[in-house]
């Protein structure tokens, strides 16, 4: 009865969000309400080939959902319901890839996105871009701006340049028009877009001189702290970007371009490098304004309005400055080793704080969407350079923000991790890479066998005694890893038969 229950929920929370429509009568709602209950309840479609002897391909077979239309079609209505019943009444979704340059993983995302807007009301997307950077682009979005453009003023070009995101960022703009705009935000620490930092000095000034006239001067000399420090710790990364458009433009590439940053190092850029000197007065000036905007108050929470963002935004900037000094400052052999592990911790630490504050006060009472790599989204920790996955803690290993998640908000997040058999990928503007076939008994090469482009596997319903012994699949990239619990790391799993790379818009 569970996937049933499941399933009820689904459509009762469609009848719930149908939007009103002059002239549609209540019994016409009801009548269509219905129709989609019983999509919903109806049994899995019957694949080609049934499995005989196989317990685990069987129930593969009987929950996998097809998602065969094309570009530019919509789903099938029973397969899209489905979908739907299975998500239930999580009210965060958060929506994996691959890799970064998982171009069919970009547009199937962009298409779910659309799906849960339209049908039950999520309406708030947040990207694994930066905290600050979306302001930029919800403004955009929200004015005069073209979508693309808009979107590039926030939102990495990972994702912001790439054809397959394109009609996602036309949906927002047009969105707006409507009476349930989909709304855009970000989470990471890191600053994402060119003239951010600018962007938000003008920011931070502007809130603090509207504060009262007892925290003022010390708000405003603290934020100047944090400004003059951090734009230190960020010189580097700045005229390294400067650098590298200069050689684009002139066209240097491969072992060449390679050999002029070194050239560049030497003569300008390593003078630039972070130093630590930077970064505690940041750090200090950060814990100061955070314990004055909150009145003296303690840590626990973020408070709504612009003094969340703010607070959020300054936490942000203290754990991007020290990212900034691990990555990029001069280290020995051993302590570079260490950070890179601590670098990963703390970023993905401070973007599930983000999270949680746009979640729980920003945008408190709406349904959330999430996008981002499967590395930040799966409820497992991962090894040192992301060479092994483990469902129990790690003293060496790290811990992403989806653990963070699942252990805050329990079944009212559903993580959708997104895998494939074979293909190719690429960075958008890169080079293609080959995605070998998954090997033979992985659970990619299981969906395989179902001869789909696309598929929707639910997981939470899938237990020890189908899956003994522990399954292989793809995560949180391309390697095959052995996991004994397949439902913990995601709640569902997004297979694409043949995986593209992105493409440059």
């Amino acid at each position: 009865m569970k996937g049933n229950d499941n399933s009820i929920r689904g459509a009762q929370q469609l009848l719930s969000c149908v939007w009103p429509v002059n002239g549609i009568s209540r019994r016409s709602l009801l009548k269509a309400a219905g129709a989609c209950l019983g999509a919903a309840l109806a049994p899995a479609a019957a694949w080609a080939k049934p499995s005989v002897g196989d317990a685990l391909q069987r129930w593969i077979e009987q929950y996998a959902v097809r998602m065969n239309a094309g570009a530019g079609e919509d789903w099938n209505t029973h397969d899209s319901e489905r979908l739907i019943a299975a998500i239930g009444d999580a009210s965060v979704v958060m929506l994996g890839e691959p890799s970064h340059g998982a171009g069919t993983a970009f547009a199937a995302k962009a298409r779910l996105v659309r799906l849960l807007h339209e049908r039950i009301g999520f309406d708030v997307l947040a990207w694994e871009s930066g905290f600050i950077d979306l302001e930029r682009t919800e403004a955009g979005l929200r004015g005069d701006l073209d979508p693309v453009k808009a979107a590039q003023l926030g939102i990495l070009k990972i994702w912001s340049a790439s054809a397959e995101c394109r009609p996602l960022f036309a949906y927002a703009k047009a969105s707006h028009s409507g009476f349930r705009p989909l709304t855009m935000a970000g989470f990471d620490m890191q600053l994402t877009a060119p003239g951010t930092l600018d962007y938000f000095a003008g920011e931070l000034r502007a809130f603090v001189g509207t504060l009262d006239p007892t925290r003022r001067r010390q708000a405003e000399a603290l934020a100047e702290i944090i400004l003059n420090r951090f734009g230190r710790l960020n010189r580097y990364t700045d005229a390294l970007a400067t650098k590298s458009e200069e050689l684009g433009r002139a066209g240097v590439t491969g072992p060449a371009r390679d050999a002029a940053i070194q050239a560049w190092n030497q003569s300008e850029g390593d003078a630039l490098r972070p130093v630590a000197a930077d970064l505690a007065p940041l750090e200090d000036a950060a814990s100061a304004l955070d314990h004055l905007l909150r009145g003296g108050g303690t840590a626990a929470g973020t408070p709504a309005g612009r003094t969340g963002f703010m607070i959020r935004a300054i936490a942000s900037l203290a754990g991007y400055g020290a990212n900034l000094l691990e990555h990029q400052g001069s280290h020995s052999v051993g302590d570079a080793a260490r950070y890179e592990m601590t670098a990963e911790n703390r970023r993905d630490r401070i973007n599930a704080d983000n999270l949680r504050g746009l979640i729980d006060s920003a945008h408190a009472g709406r349904k959330v969407m999430v996008w981002a790599h499967n590395a930040h989204l799966m409820n497992a920790w991962y090894g040192r350079g992301f060479d092994s996955v483990s469902l129990e803690p790690l003293a060496d290993g790290m811990k992403p923000t989806g653990i963070w998640l699942t252990s805050w908000y329990g079944n009212k997040l559903y993580k959708i991790g997104f895998t494939a058999w074979q293909g190719e990928d690429g960075w958008v503007g890169g080079s293609p890479t080959p995605v070998p076939p998954a090997s033979l008994g992985s659970l990619e090469e299981r969906l395989h066998r179902l001869d789909a482009p696309q598929v929707f596997l639910p997981l939470r319903g899938l237990t020890r005694s189908v899956s003994a012994g522990g399954l292989s699949m793809r995560i949180p990239k391309y390697k095959v890893e052995t996991v004994a619990i397949p439902a913990q790391p995601f709640d569902a799993l997004y297979f694409i038969d043949t995986v593209k790379p992105a493409t440059l818009a």
